[in-house]
């Protein structure tokens, strides 16, 4: 009869991983970093992504802040939303400029890639 109190054996062992998984994606992602073309180096497009990236963090914390439940009991009113409205913004800024969430990155990599000429795939007579 077999034990159903004991684990089934896995083929592979799962604290490896656990514990190897978010090495080896680093890894993955830091080898990609390093295969990128001259146009990565643009500062304005690496700006404007890290703009975006943060926006879309501002966004995360606004709407995760609609979540929490508001008694009413003490609130700072209009002003309380201000300034917290203001303190996400400039957390989001913070964050995406320490590295964020890798949207930039990802963003940068795909738009920092040049566009292949629709021309260059017709190398011969159309005829």
């Amino acid at each position: 009869m077999a034990d159903f109190i004991s684990s089934p054996k896995l083929p592979f062992n799962l604290t490896d991983m656990v514990f190897e998984a978010p090495n080896r994606l680093q890894r993955t992602l830091g080898s990609k970093k390093g295969t990128s073309d001259g146009s990565a180096n643009d500062p304005e497009l690496a700006e404007a992504c890290s703009q975006m990236e943060s926006l879309f963090i501002n966004h995360l914390f606004k709407e995760m802040r609609a979540t929490i439940h508001r008694s009413g009991f003490i609130s700072g009113g209009r002003a309380e939303e201000i300034y917290t409205s203001m303190m996400d913004a400039e957390m989001a800024a913070k964050l995406a400029n320490r590295g964020g969430i890798g949207l930039a990155d990802m963003m940068l990599q795909q738009l920092g890639t040049p566009a292949s000429d629709p021309g260059a795939e017709d190398s011969g007579d159309p005829e």
